[in-house]
């Protein structure tokens, strides 16, 4: 809306304030979250004291070890990650998660350019584009709701998945038939099924995944959902046209 309501020039610098404002709040939440939990406090300081003992037991050993470590690390880095990642409990609940980023029903630039190129004006998709953030927002409450009812991260999740597959059936009639307002109505509201499942997901790996373990999942799961993020976008490339958006 900003962007085709004003000069560029005031577009960009309203963009760039609400960047700069939104990574001043996130960093601000970030350390009132640390302070306000001593546990992470006090691991980092139980492990900071470790390693400084360890280094002064034996500095040349532990350097030599480092080295060897980092090697290995870097050969069999990945492979080692990719496996411990197969063997989770909530393997298929992730690959799940990442198979989501695949979606195009989403205001990215592909929906944005073909609801353009069926009629509809740049500052209606910015208003809906909102919206749907708002929804997603609003999933996050929802899924604090459904636990406190359901009292099971999985049947959460299954509420989630499920609310998404409805609403984007009817957003995929919405193409089938070129109405872009069917689209929306499906669009919008699926977002909060889609946040309702990427909590739960991630929930549950917390639940089952090993602490020494996490970042390691953590990292995999992230590169999974990256790399089926991209497929959309090489194939935007493949069809340009967006009347072969469907």
């Amino acid at each position: 809306v900003l962007l085709h309501s004003h000069s560029d020039g005031w577009s960009l610098v309203c963009v760039s304030l609400i960047k700069i404002i939104s990574l001043i709040l996130m960093n601000a939440l970030i350390k009132r979250t640390y302070s306000m939990i001593p546990s992470l406090q006090n691991e980092n300081e139980q492990q900071s004291s470790t390693s400084v003992d360890e280094n002064c037991l034996d500095d040349n050993s532990a350097s030599s070890n480092m080295n060897n470590a980092s090697s290995i690390s870097s050969t069999w880095g990945c492979v080692e990650d990719i496996r411990v990642y197969i063997f989770q409990k909530e393997l298929w609940a992730g690959v799940a998660l990442a198979f989501l980023y695949c979606n195009v029903m989403t205001f990215g630039g592909l929906l944005m350019a073909y609801l353009n190129s069926c009629g509809l004006t740049w500052e209606v998709i910015g208003l809906c584009q909102g919206a749907s953030n708002f929804a997603g927002l609003l999933g996050t409450c929802i899924f604090a709701l459904l636990q406190r009812f359901l009292n099971d991260v999985r049947a959460t999740a299954l509420c989630g998945i499920c609310w998404q597959f409805m609403l984007l059936s009817v957003s995929m009639f919405g193409v089938l038939m070129k109405n872009p307002w069917f689209i929306i109505v499906g669009v919008i509201p699926s977002r909060i099924g889609l946040w309702i499942y990427a909590i739960a997901s991630t929930q549950l790996f917390q639940q089952t995944v090993p602490e020494k373990e996490r970042g390691k999942v953590g990292g995999v799961q992230t590169s999974l959902n990256s790399l089926f993020q991209t497929i959309p976008l090489i194939l935007g490339m493949i069809y340009s046209d967006v009347d072969d958006y469907w």
